[in-house]
């Protein structure tokens, strides 16, 4: 995993209009960018993180229109497909005669081979996922019959797609852990079911949903951690496939479902114990609520794998809070508003 984080508070304020347009070119894509006129009104933070040849990249930033103009979908680059995450506010997307206005949780697709436009009228609160053309391996009239459409619904397989991909750009630990790598190729194929089912091509779909399964699986695990009822039938029954069968998919990715839902609920719980100021929760209660039926027990394996006990985990992680000094808040910048740049 290569990450990189850039921001315009770094940035004098004169230059903060100029660098933010090279970082985009150079690190993004050729477009053209509207900004607020007075430059002390602008305002970015983006964080690029690659994985493979998948890149995924987080903006904060004003209010700002983006322009992919012909010139630019005709330069000598390599194509890619970029797919919208939209985290907060509103946003408006624009290719191939159509326009998507995407709302929290909506994702929509764009190609950089054709002129499209970006509207972002209250600010930009995204998540960008940029994927080579031939990597997709999807065809031309599959590509453009997705442009500009606001997916995501509950139930499709484009929601499926979007929370998956909401959780991998969110996720320290999915997209900062040692085997990050790994996660590129089924998040393609994931992708690309989302893409083909939209463009009603349920054979491409297909492919790419077995290609996915061990994702999926784990992706609804991890969604439903806190469940009681969360059993190997339970989630078996969810994919419409056996226990059996189950077991087998998650062994192809070295997953025992046990080890690993006693390992993600435990984490949970120490995430919990961690937080500052003290939840009033009790660590029995704690445990119930994580699907632990005894509280000894759940101390006893906890302190196995932390090395402290439950109750002393909280009690450093305090202690550890009540020892830093209080940081001076930074004025929050007036993001302003959208003018025409010139």
């Amino acid at each position: 995993m290569i990450s990189t984080t850039w921001g315009t508070d770094a940035v004098p304020v004169a230059e903060r209009a100029e660098a933010l347009r090279q970082t985009i070119r150079e690190q993004l894509v050729h477009v053209e960018l509207e900004l607020p006129s007075r430059p002390e009104h602008i305002f970015a933070d983006v964080t690029i993180r690659q994985m493979s040849t998948l890149q995924v990249s987080s903006v904060l930033a004003n209010p700002a229109k983006v322009r992919r103009t012909p010139r630019h979908a005709q330069e000598d680059e390599e194509p890619v497909l970029f797919i919208s995450l939209q985290v907060s506010g509103e946003s408006t997307v624009i290719q191939d005669g159509r326009a998507a206005v995407l709302q929290p949780g909506n994702i929509a697709l764009y190609d950089t081979r054709r002129p499209y436009t970006l509207l972002f009228h209250h600010g930009v609160d995204m998540h960008f996922f940029r994927i080579p053309v031939r990597d997709i391996a999807l065809p031309d009239t599959a590509l453009r019959a997705s442009t500009a459409k606001a997916m995501g619904a509950s139930g499709t397989v484009s929601g499926l797609t979007a929370g998956y991909l909401a959780q991998l750009a969110a996720g320290p630990t999915l997209h900062d852990g040692p085997a990050s790598h790994l996660l590129a190729a089924p998040t393609l194929e994931l992708i690309r079911a989302g893409i083909a089912a939209e463009a009603d091509a349920p054979a491409l779909a297909a492919d790419a949903l077995h290609e996915t399964l061990a994702l999926r699986i784990v992706h609804h695990m991890r969604a439903r951690l806190a469940e009681p009822g969360l059993t190997p039938a339970s989630v078996a029954a969810a994919h419409h496939i056996s226990v059996r069968h189950l077991y087998n998919v998650l062994a192809r990715s070295d997953i025992c479902f046990g080890s690993w839902l006693r390992t993600e609920r435990l984490e949970a719980c120490r995430r919990e114990l961690s937080r500052y100021p003290t939840p009033t929760t009790s660590i029995s209660a704690l445990a119930h609520r994580w699907g632990f039926k005894s509280a000894s027990h759940f101390s006893r394996i906890f302190k196995a794998a932390y090395g402290r006990s439950p109750r002393a985990w909280r009690a450093a992680a305090q202690a550890a809070h009540h020892v830093r000094p209080t940081p001076h808040p930074h004025p929050q910048p007036d993001r302003g508003t959208v003018t025409p740049a010139g």
